[in-house]
């Protein structure tokens, strides 16, 4: 059954292997007047703040999708994903990762749709889902590679060589 997932996890993954964030280059641009560097630093503090929030929403998000990949009862996937989905959907992305943040939402938004009342303890509905979720990576590809680029620049998500071994 978690070989089925493997597609659907692939997305809830997304995030989940981001890096630290790259403030060394915002941190060095510099206005040519106090009242420059002011109004420049309060703007990153809005931008920082932003990103901040974002960041935190989506990691509590996509852990989600991420467990409901790895539930011990496949009948309750479908639901486990309609939840995560619906939180997504709740983020308010950064104005420069609004499109494919709502490409992305839409195409999750429909496999999950899609999945709902399939069986996921028949080899007929693990396929369905399989194919399901392939064809949302086919369509949110471009979306995708756009948010992981922006949540690998911006959100500082621990790193799985972070993760306690024991």
């Amino acid at each position: 059954m978690r070989t089925t997932l493997s597609a659907a996890a692939a997305l809830a993954l997304l995030t989940a292997c981001g890096g630290g964030s790259d403030d060394t280059a915002a941190a060095s641009t510099s206005g040519s007047s106090s009242a420059a560097a002011t109004s420049s630093s309060a703007a990153q503090d809005d931008t920082d703040s932003e990103a901040q929030a974002f960041c935190s929403e989506a990691q509590g998000a996509f852990s989600d999708l991420q467990s409901a990949t790895t539930s011990a009862d496949p009948s309750a996937i479908p639901a486990l994903f309609a939840e995560a989905s619906a939180k997504l959907d709740t983020i308010q992305p950064p104005a420069e990762i609004s499109e494919p943040w709502g490409v992305l939402t839409a195409a999750l938004d429909t496999a999950v749709a899609n999945v709902q009342g399939l069986d996921l303890n028949t080899p007929e509905g693990q396929q369905a889902f399989v194919t399901e979720f392939t064809q949302l990576q086919n369509t949110a590809t471009d979306a995708q590679a756009e948010v992981e680029s922006y949540v690998t620049a911006n959100c500082d998500l621990p790193t799985e060589s972070a993760a306690p071994t024991s």
